[in-house]
C-alpha cells in the first residue's frame, strides 16, 4: 500500500502531520485543497461561491480518485471530503486512512491563532469556533471514525511514525 489518507477536521493538523510523514517516508505530500485549485484554476471558495458545494464535492471526489495513479504519497484531505460520493469507502479501499483527532480545545485554539483566518470560521471567537468544531464533528464523526487508524493526540510522534510505517508493510502486497 503506497497511499496515506489523512482525514479530521479543519485545524486538527493534516497538512503539518502530511509533510511530516511525507518527509519521513520519503513520499510526495498531497493537500487536496491545493490540487482541486489548481487542477480547477480557481480557488476553493471561489468554486463554492461560483459553481456551489454539490460541484465542488464532485470535482473534489474526482480528483480525489486520481492520487489513486500516483507515486506513493500522503494525501491531506480536507476536512469534509469523507462524507461525500462514497470517499471514506474508496480511500478504505486505495490506501491507509489516518483520523487525526486532537482535542477540539487545541483545534479551535488553532483556528483562532491563525494569521490567515478559513472562510468557514472567519470572524468568529474561541468559543464560536468551538461551537462550530463541534457541530461538524457530530455530523462527520460517523466517516471519520471508519478510518483505518485513530489518532487521538494533538501531534504525531515518532510512535505514530512507527505503528503507521508498520501498518503500510503489512498492506504491502507480496512481490
Amino acid at each position: 500500500m503506497n497511499k496515506l489518507y489523512l482525514t479530521g477536521l479543519p485545524g486538527a493538523g493534516k497538512t503539518e502531520t502530511g509533510k511530516w510523514l511525507a518527509e519521513k517516508l520519503g513520499w510526495k505530500f498531497i493537500d487536496l485543497d491545493d490540487l482541486i485549485e489548481t487542477q480547477a484554476g480557481q480557488s476553493i471558495a471561489d468554486i463554492f461561491s461560483g459553481s456551489g458545494e454539490e460541484y465542488f464535492r464532485k470535482l473534489e471526489s474526482e480528483i480525489l480518485r486520481k492520487t489513486v495513479a500516483m507515486a506513493p504519497c500522503v494525501v491531506s484531505c480536507g476536512g469534509g471530503t469523507p462524507e461525500w460520493h462514497e470517499n471514506m469507502d474508496w480511500m478504505n479501499r486505495n490506501g491507509l486512512t489516518v483520523y487525526l483527532n486532537p482535542d477540539i480545545e487545541t483545534i479551535a485554539a488553532r483556528l483562532a491563532a491563525d494569521k490567515k483566518p478559513r472562510p468557514m470560521f472567519s470572524g468568529l471567537k474561541k468559543d464560536a469556533i468551538r461551537k462550530k468544531l463541534n457541530e461538524i464533528s457530530d455530523r462527520r464523526m460517523p466517516f471519520y471514525s471508519r478510518s483505518k487508524v485513530v489518532w487521538n493526540k494533538n501531534k504525531p510522534d515518532e510512535n505514530f511514525y512507527l505503528s503507521l510505517n508498520k501498518l503500510l508493510a503489512f498492506y504491502k502486497s507480496p512481490a
